[in-house]
């Protein structure tokens, strides 16, 4: 199936972002710093956050490396080692307008530059692919703002330039008032290069917006970079009610006091949920009126109608039924949350629903025969390259043997009758020491690939029968008819099962494989892991046949993430993962790059089933020699 949405077709690169987080984690010495991507480049204190630019996406691989490296290297070992908050909140309280602080951030940027690079040489190179993409573009945002009459946007720009600057720089004309004040703007920003902390750069920055200020141009229209209040609530400080009305009034009159009169009066209200009539209260939200002295916000006396305030349980009074199996349940709850976690925080409300295959028409004998037959010549040349690749069982020295080799033990020639005295080595077993799990995506997106799919598994299967190798082919599907919130329905149908997989007549159940609606494959994945890990074999292999492309509900931003995680996951548990894409499709550049990002480089394509041992061979032995 052709994607003809190419624009809207892009994927997260798992494992760049996980380096970064990394890196991250590494640099700050703080294992829960999160790394994620937003507008602009920042560090947010709690919850501790590290906000990557996207200014540097759809740039070249070397931009877009370099610059999100140096945005971690800015927030995560610069801001955190050698920014002083104080200083940053001391100008927040003082500057409010936007020039100010943008320029206050950019300008800390360029001293923690100098600052990451001495104390992390090998940091150099990437901050100097930084500083021509970022000279490059203020100097074409420079041009545009002073075209379009936004002076103080292009003052901004000339000071980022004039500090990024590898020649002499001379300013440009922008406007008459900001020229005439250009010769002191240029001597202060000049004084940046000696800055030796933020409260440096802060005064630096401060005389320039004062001058700025002074001069009465329009406020800045862009934003270039963002100064984060790192200011925390002091012990003793008024917590402000987030339910009470912060913004002002329409009007600022106020009533005189002889106008006013205060009275009580009973205002009742009821609806479907009301057990009662009466003693409900309601409440007004003002946006114009008159300010007047009369008691707002006070204590009044409480009465038994008021079931909103009615939330402290005195100790003596005995809890009713209701409340004690309401609580059991929240807690039952908490403990399944917790439980869905193990599978990631993706694929909580997962559920998993084993199937098992019904009995084999004589229609889908007919059609796993005709595969099979087709398959014959390929099914030789993939038996010769896996009992050549993989390890077989051993077996124990045998003793005690009437023949063979002299063992040490000889003491028994005198003291048995019938003495034993001979052993024999250690041999090979015929039998490999390997298991295969082989996971077919039947999601709606193959519904062109089904039939080749199930001919890639009949090969697998008659493979791994004839050399006995333990497998289980399993298809797996996300349903969508009764899919909820809570509980998101996973299907899983064992074609083939790891205690039958070397019986005849196993393999018939492949036919019933077909295309149903979504695929989770991260959730898979992990079910799957869990049931190798009880396996105990030496070698243990999970092939995973899907277009590369988690679709499900929750799960379309984060699928690709979540399914990398869970292959690394594998792979740390020594089991070697890789994905299977048979098809015309296989040569598309996109659907190669989103398996790349997934599997790395344990990705198999072929266009043709033929074509699957000369396309396996290399990358099965690459992996089983780093597994080695």
């Amino acid at each position: 199936m052709e994607r003809f949405i190419q624009f809207n077709d892009e994927t997260v690169n798992s494992a760049f972002w996980m380096e970064l987080s990394d890196l991250a984690a590494a640099l700050s010495q703080n294992p829960d710093l999160k790394v994620e991507f937003g507008p602009l480049a920042y560090l947010q204190k709690n919850p501790a956050v590290l906000f990557a630019s996207h200014f540097w996406h759809h740039r070249s691989r070397e931009e877009e490396t370099a610059g999100l490296k140096t945005d971690v290297y800015l927030r995560a070992l610069g801001t955190i080692q050698w920014t002083d908050e104080a200083v940053i909140q001391f100008f927040m309280k003082r500057f409010g307008g936007d020039f100010a602080r943008q320029l206050l951030a950019a300008a800390e940027d360029i001293r923690l530059e100098l600052l990451c690079i001495q104390a992390r040489p090998g940091t150099k190179s990437a901050f100097n692919t930084r500083r021509q993409v970022m000279r490059r573009y203020h100097e074409v945002q420079l041009s545009v703002n002073r075209s379009k009459g936004f002076f103080t946007d292009a003052v901004f720009n000339a000071l980022f330039v004039l500090w990024q600057a590898d020649t002499p720089f001379e300013w440009p004309l922008i406007h008459p008032a900001v020229d005439q004040a250009v010769p002191f703007i240029d001597r202060t920003a000049r004084e940046l290069f000696d800055a030796r902390s933020t409260k440096d750069v802060a005064r630096i920055t401060g005389d320039i917006a004062e001058v700025i200020e002074e001069l009465e141009l329009r406020g800045m229209v862009n934003t270039y970079s963002h100064l984060p209040d790192y200011r925390e609530p002091a012990a003793g400080e008024e917590v402000i009610d987030p339910g009470k009305r912060q913004d002002p009034l329409a009007n600022d009159d106020r009533a005189e006091e002889d106008e006013n009169e205060q009275f009580d009066e009973q205002f009742s209200t009821w609806h479907r949920e009301s057990e009662e009539t009466r003693g409900t209260f309601m409440q007004f939200d003002l946006d114009q009126g008159t300010k007047t002295p009369m008691m707002g916000n006070t204590a009044r006396e409480g009465d038994e109608g008021d079931a909103a305030l009615a939330s402290v349980q005195g100790r003596s009074k005995k809890a009713s039924r209701e409340q004690y199996n309401r609580l059991m349940a929240e807690r039952r709850d908490e403990s399944t949350r917790a439980d869905e976690a193990r599978y990631g925080k993706e694929n909580i409300g997962a559920k998993a629903i084993f199937e098992k295959p019904r009995t084999a028409s004589e229609t889908e004998r007919q059609e796993y025969r005709l595969l099979r037959d087709e398959t014959a010549p390929v099914v030789q040349t993939l038996k010769r390259m896996i009992q050549k690749s993989i390890e077989k069982k051993k077996t124990s020295p045998r003793t005690d043997l009437l023949t063979g080799r002299l063992g040490r033990k000889l003491t028994r020639y005198f003291t048995d009758d019938n003495p034993r005295l001979f052993y024999k080595k250690q041999e090979p077993s015929r039998e490999i020491d390997a298991a295969f799990y082989l996971l077919i995506d039947s999601s709606a997106s193959m519904y062109d690939k089904m039939d080749d799919v199930k001919k890639s598994a009949v090969l697998f299967h008659e493979t791994l029968a004839s050399l006995r190798v333990p497998h289980e082919i399993t298809g797996f599907w996300e349903d969508t008819s009764p899919l909820s919130k809570e509980v998101k329905p996973n299907h899983f149908l064992t074609a083939v099962p790891f205690h039958a997989s070397h019986q005849k007549e196993t393999g018939y159940a492949i036919m019933q494989l077909r295309p149903e609606e979504d695929n989770r494959d991260g959730f898979a994945l992990r079910l799957a892991i869990e049931k190798m890990e009880r396996r105990s074999e030496a070698r243990k292999f999970l092939i995973v046949f899907s277009d590369g492309e988690p679709s499900a509900a929750d799960y379309d931003k984060n699928g690709v993430l979540d399914t990398h995680e869970a292959v690394m996951m594998a792979r740390k548990k020594g089991m070697t993962v890789f994905n299977l894409f048979i098809g015309e499709e296989a040569l598309d550049e996109a659907r190669r790059q989103t398996m790349k990002t997934i599997y790395g480089h344990g990705s198999i394509m072929a266009p043709d089933v033929s074509e699957l041992p000369h396309v396996l061979t290399p990358i099965l032995k690459k992996l089983l020699f780093e597994s080695i």
